[in-house]
């Protein structure tokens, strides 16, 4: 089990442990969905630049747009690999929708460097941050340091191996939106004020589309 997940649950603990009935634990498992859908609503609502148009985050699409995909990822997992290529063919038939790419460091200690180094590239050359981005979910996990290394070379971005200050701030606050969203695994789509978890399909994802207003 992960430390952030076990930390989570450990978290929870003094609030179940102040349940003493089973109607106690439902009321407050209610009291926390109606906490999360709140929060839910007030980011949707809001639509902070910090989260949806921070130029921090690796982002496809208009910037302008009047609908924005928040994808939070992790270069380590799996299902978002697969998910990538969801992603980029929706995007392609839903050109005037932004999905915001969010790295996250979940699955392997090997996570936090490989985000850092890509949020850099990102950040000092931007044109060559998808074919960095490709490499890194192509390549065999987890990414040893080896890994970047090799991908700086084939790529052309090697300045941006050690990360940066701003990189490993931008990876903060995804960790922290992260966690105020209750998030624990990858890969996550947030489209309007849903969380939709795990691989979702093409036609799923271009239902929640164009169900926003």
């Amino acid at each position: 089990m992960k430390r952030r997940t076990l930390l989570a649950g450990l978290g929870l603990m003094p609030l179940i442990g102040a349940a003493r009935t089973l109607p106690d634990l439902e009321a407050l498992a209610e009291r926390n969905r109606q906490r999360h859908r709140e929060r839910l609503h007030a980011l949707a609502s809001s639509r902070p630049a910090a989260v949806y148009a921070n130029p921090a985050d690796p982002a496809l699409g208009p910037a302008r747009a009047a609908r924005t995909v928040i994808y939070f990822t992790d270069f380590n997992c799996p299902y978002c690999r697969k998910l990538d290529a969801v992603l980029e063919r929706v995007a392609r038939e839903r050109p005037t929708v932004r999905f915001v790419f969010k790295p996250l460091a979940l699955i392997d200690d090997s996570s936090a460097p490989a985000a850092r180094y890509a949020l850099a590239v990102w950040q000092d050359a931007p044109a060559r941050y998808w074919a960095v981005h490709h490499a890194l979910m192509q390549a065999a996990g987890p990414l040893v340091p080896t890994t970047l290394t090799r991908v700086a070379a084939d790529t052309g971005t090697t300045r941006a191996l050690p990360g940066e200050p701003r990189a490993t701030q931008a990876l903060a606050a995804n960790q922290a939106l992260a966690d105020q969203l209750q998030l624990f695994s990858t890969p996550v789509l947030l489209i309007g004020e849903r969380l939709y978890a795990g691989l979702t399909d093409a036609e799923t994802l271009k239902r929640a589309l164009d169900a926003l207003p």
